[in-house]
């Protein structure tokens, strides 16, 4: 009964949190948090309440312990591709190269302005730092698949991750919590001095012996498991990062350099008086905002949306707070701001003209 109330539990709060998450998806970038209907989803067809259920605690697990291994490794599964592609990628496009401490700085500089704030630690300032730093991430991405799946190097795997995803929260503003969560799949937890503590990825958990309707019992979730792997894998040597629920996680493949585009708008009154603005003025933008600048504004491949320009020029302007008077021109550009923290107030290059229209009285 116990598990029985524990999947319907997790499988409507699966179900309900879907279409919320899915429709935040149309604000702009795609934000990669599909990883939670993986293991939500995989959840909901495991025996998830048989340990940590409160009306579980203290005692013994009856189950094979297939029926907790499958899904259970599983887990590991999609925590290696989540971080093994976008090192492949890494690999291909740039090579060793892409740890090189110019190229970390330059990452880092690009985060740094796009929130407009500067970390505790100006560890740009520290060339060797950082090219430690990033050749760690390079080995750390392609690693952690073969050290999730072995017991004895678990562990270790769990405490880089943790070490990764703190690095990447302190130094380019990327907290990356909801994947942190489901680091509870890795942990040691048969270290705990418990009888039916849960040891991750393949110790015995139950000591039935395994009979044909237990095998029946675990294959919904290796059929899901499954399913949600080979499509993952699709996504991943593909290196599309633009698509949800199943895609390949941000790469940042390419080495930048010391510019990052955005759009900037031209208001030119009646009487030929011009003012410039991009509406981050009276505050940054958060990163769904930054998506949608980018994809309207070409730099994902798709042509630039005259209507799309247009309602961000107006929001723009009302977020600067600079008012539009009857019969002006609005002009948008796509231009290279530079990201060093420096250089921000350096008026921008190269700007390329987008869009152009009329106030309309």
């Amino acid at each position: 009964m116990r598990w029985r109330s524990s999947v319907i539990i997790v499988a409507l709060l699966t179900l309900s949190a879907l279409p919320l998450y899915a429709l935040s998806q149309f604000s702009g970038a795609v934000l990669h948090d599909m990883h939670l209907f993986w293991f939500s989803s995989l959840l909901a067809l495991s025996p998830c309440g048989d340990v940590w259920a409160l009306d579980s605690w203290g005692k013994e697990p009856a189950r094979p312990a297939r029926e907790y291994a499958i899904p259970v490794a599983l887990c590991g599964a999609f925590f290696g591709v989540i971080y093994f592609f976008p090192g492949v990628h890494k690999w291909l496009v740039s090579g060793w190269q892409w740890g090189d401490a110019r190229q970390i700085v330059a990452q880092m500089h690009i985060k740094w302005f796009e929130f407009a704030e500067l970390p505790w630690l100006r560890i740009d300032r520290y060339p060797w730092l950082c090219s430690l730093g990033g050749h760690a991430v390079l080995l750390f991405e392609i690693g952690f698949f073969p050290l999730v799946c072995w017991r004895k190097t678990r562990t270790l795997a769990a405490v880089m991750g943790l070490g990764f995803h703190w690095s990447t929260q302190a130094f380019f503003f990327i907290p990356f919590v909801s994947l942190w969560a489901c680091y509870v799949v890795v942990a040691p937890w048969y270290l705990l001095p418990r009888g039916n503590a849960p040891s991750t990825l393949g110790p015995r958990l139950g000591s039935a012996r395994p009979t044909l309707s237990s095998k029946r019992r675990a294959l919904p979730a290796a059929l899901f498991g499954g399913a949600v792997l080979a499509l993952a894998i699709v996504q991943g040597v593909r290196g599309q990062t633009q698509a949800w629920p199943i895609a390949c996680y941000p790469t940042f493949s390419s080495i930048v350099g010391d510019t990052l585009p955005d759009l900037l708008i031209e208001a030119e009154s009646s009487t030929g008086e011009r003012v410039r603005f991009t509406g981050r003025e009276r505050g940054p933008r958060t990163q769904a905002e930054w998506g949608r600048v980018f994809r309207i504004s070409g730099v994902y491949g798709s042509p630039p949306d005259a209507n799309s320009l247009r309602e961000h020029a107006f929001a723009a302007a009302e977020r600067a707070g600079i008012s539009l008077t009857k019969g002006s021109t609005l002009r948008v550009y796509r231009a290279s701001f530079a990201t060093a923290p420096e250089l921000w107030l350096k008026a921008p290059r190269d700007p390329l003209l987008l869009s152009s229209f009329r106030v309309e009285p």
